[in-house]
């Protein structure tokens, strides 16, 4: 059916339109190719904070590769980001908050504490890392704008800055409002440096010793309080002779470290390799697809103490 020639610039404009949608569509496609989304766009329903490493992901033809560096220690210049971002969510599930000492980083695992110190003034401050960037030229870090703030170059939006790793954090924590006491580093660089790639969860000595070091795998070490009703955990395996641990791959260091708690199970002392706990139950079966992938094809879901 024809249409009447007083239609064609109408026809025209909306053939323009749809060119210019599709330029759009695309360069949204080419610009990132992001597992580990960066300040992620739009308000969300609910807050989801765990731990994060994240995969390898690519923006502007950039490939990043996140991974836990505790020997972390740059210099090179800071941005910070406030408004766009206020009420959105991070790169690990957090609210983020510009009123609170918080940061964005390419490659630190989340949430993670760093150390800023301003070079051109000689301030430092203590930030909460849980979200991904800057991707801008040689910045090394991207603060909330209260942490710019303190730092004192809020005005003048960029600085000079040595970034140092102090360890990992509390996933259910909040990054700290300025003026209030940091809080304590889960992780010490010092201490944690040539550690066994599994820990125990009680703070004593690890009752696994050099068996568990022998290993395979990168698996962050990391200790834990008892076990809360509440936590989501996906349990790798449970075993009754630890001997078995020396003959299992750990090939999915993006999820979180890995814990072995002791307990009673049908009257035998079992230990329970678990990852999380998570927050929110979804993450935690999609975790468990990926370690039963990996070849725990007997993983589960297990919540607080439960063996």
């Amino acid at each position: 059916m024809r249409h009447p020639a007083g239609n064609a610039p109408l026809r025209q404009l909306s053939s323009a339109f749809a060119v210019v949608l599709a330029a759009l569509a695309i360069a949204a496609c080419s610009t990132m190719n992001l597992p580990d989304a960066p300040k992620t766009v739009g308000v969300p329903a609910k807050p989801n904070p765990h731990y994060k490493v994240g995969a390898p992901y690519k923006i502007d033809d950039r490939w990043y590769a996140p991974k836990v560096d505790e020997a972390y220690d740059e210099e090179g210049v800071a941005s910070w980001y406030g408004d766009d971002f206020h009420g959105k969510l991070t790169a690990n599930g957090e609210i983020f908050d510009k009123r609170r000492l918080s940061a964005a980083h390419k490659t630190l695992p989340m949430p993670t504490l760093v150390e800023v110190q301003n070079l051109e003034n000689g301030k430092r401050i203590i930030v909460r890392v849980n979200d991904r960037g800057p991707f801008k030229g040689d910045r090394v870090i991207d603060l909330s704008h209260a942490a710019a703030t303190e730092l004192g170059f809020a005005g003048e939006g960029l600085a000079r800055v040595r970034v140092k790793y102090l360890g990992e954090t509390d996933i259910a924590g909040l990054a700290p409002l300025p003026g209030e006491r940091p809080p304590a580093a889960l992780a010490n660089r010092a201490s944690q440096a040539h550690s066994p790639i599994l820990a125990s969860a009680d703070d004593g000595a690890d009752p696994l010793g050099d068996l568990i070091a022998r290993a395979a795998g990168p698996v962050k070490a990391r200790s834990v309080g008892a076990p809360k009703a509440a936590d989501i955990w996906v349990e790798l395996a449970s075993v009754e002779d630890i001997s078995a641990i020396e003959h299992m791959r750990f090939d999915f260091t993006d999820l979180g470290p890995i814990t072995v708690q002791s307990g009673d199970a049908r009257g035998q002392k079992m230990q329970s390799l678990r990852i999380g706990p998570f927050i929110d139950e979804a993450i935690a079966v999609a975790s468990l697809s990926r370690v039963k992938a990996a070849g725990f094809g007997g993983a589960r879901i297990v919540r607080g103490a439960g063996l």
